[in-house]
Parts: structure tokens; sequence; C-alpha cells
């Protein structure tokens, strides 16, 4: 069964794990006084909003390089924050990066702090690894892509978890425990792009569908036994 935080429980044969998961965030000052003022998650979402306006991007892995060129098609200059000495996306989107006008990369790059005026971002601090040089960077806008954690926490216990805490399953979206199934961003190996997540849950919804007649047909056997 499955109990709620509620104290609620409820019997059930088939259970999907379906909680996504959550951006990571710096854990900076600043940071959540100007999330949706200045800093955000989803160049796509909030992207347009800064037309004409100079950005950084936070993170030196295939999100943040592809998301810091598709912001390109908005912004006059984009700023890529990479913590290491080199970029961790594939070789396609550094290059890609690496030979844009519109793109600047600051390597070994650490974000301390984020400031503003009038309820919006208006300076990103950061600080250099290798010199710790301090320095303000000039922008109303900041997209943070340095991964994502999944939601699992409390699926330890009942669902075999991969090293970042994804949800491990079979290609029929089954977890190591039977009867539990898992898809979307929560699971190991997902894609973590809506449509799919949407995807895997129509996909895991017929093989859950096909387990429960499974499930029926072995109970009715047994009871004929």
């Amino acid at each position: 069964f499955v109990e709620t935080e509620a104290g609620n429980k409820y019997r059930s044969n088939a259970v999907l794990l379906a909680t996504g998961s959550t951006y990571k965030r710096l854990g900076v000052p600043g940071e959540d006084e100007y999330i949706g003022a200045g800093v955000h998650f989803c160049a796509t979402c909030d992207g347009p909003f800064y037309r004409g306006n100079e950005v950084a991007v936070i993170g030196g892995g295939n999100s943040a390089v592809e998301e810091a060129a598709f912001l390109t098609r908005f912004s006059p200059k984009v700023t890529i924050l990479a913590r290491g000495s080199q970029l961790s996306a594939n070789k396609i989107a550094v290059d890609k990066a690496m030979n844009s006008s519109e793109i600047e990369v600051r390597f070994q790059t650490e974000v301390v702090a984020f400031k503003g005026e009038n309820n919006h971002l208006t300076t990103v601090v950061t600080k250099n690894s290798q010199t710790g040089e301090i320095q303000e960077i000039q922008v109303p806008g900041v997209f943070i892509f340095i991964g994502l954690s999944p939601n699992s926490e409390q699926f330890k216990d009942i669902a075999k978890l991969d090293a970042q805490g994804f949800v491990m399953t079979g290609i029929d979206f089954q977890t190591s425990t039977e009867g539990i199934f898992a898809a979307g961003d929560v699971r190991a190996g997902s894609t973590k792009q809506l449509v799919s997540a949407a995807g895997e849950g129509a996909a895991a919804a017929l093989a859950i569908r096909e387990h429960l007649r499974g499930h029926d047909a072995h109970t009715m056997e047994a009871d004929l036994q």
C-alpha cells in the first residue's frame, strides 16, 4: 500500500513513481531572492524577456552550453561562467560556443552572490578559483544549468537508485521492486525533457496494464487451485 503524509493509506497492485526532479541551486546569497526576477532555470521560457540585453549562463555541461547558444537569439552577448578549466559539454556544442562571437566563456569562475535593485537582479558577483579575484558582472538576467536533483529520497528503501539518486528501471519501466514503476525525470536514463516525460508516462501506463493483467491471471489461477 501507499501511505501519504496525511496518514491516508491506499492499497494497489501497481504504483508509478513520477515525482520528477528539481533544478540544482548554487546556494549563494541573493539566489532565492531573485528567482523569477533575474535568476532563471529555463532559457526557452524566460530568454525572450532579455531581448537586446546581455545575460549570463552558469554551468559548463551540455545544458549550459546549448542553452547559451539558444540565448544568442535574443541577447547580443552571453557569458558562460564555468567552474572548471574546460567545458564538459559535447564537442559539437563546445566548438560552437568557443567559435561564437556572441558567447564569452570564463573558466574557473565561481558565482558567490547575486545583487540587485528595485527587486530585480543587476549584478553577478564571481570569484576566480585560481587567483581569488572578485569581479562583478552587470547583467539583468542569469540562467543556472548545473544539473538536476531527483525527487527520490522517499523511494530509497523500495527501489534501487543510481549514484545520483535517480530511480533505476528496466525497459518496461519497472523498478527493482515488482509492481513499482518509474517514469519521467526521476528515472535514471530519461532525457529530462517535458515531451519525453509525457511519453514515458504513457509507455509506463501500458506496461502497468500488462503487469496488472498478469497479476489478475495469476490471482485467478490461484483461486482455481
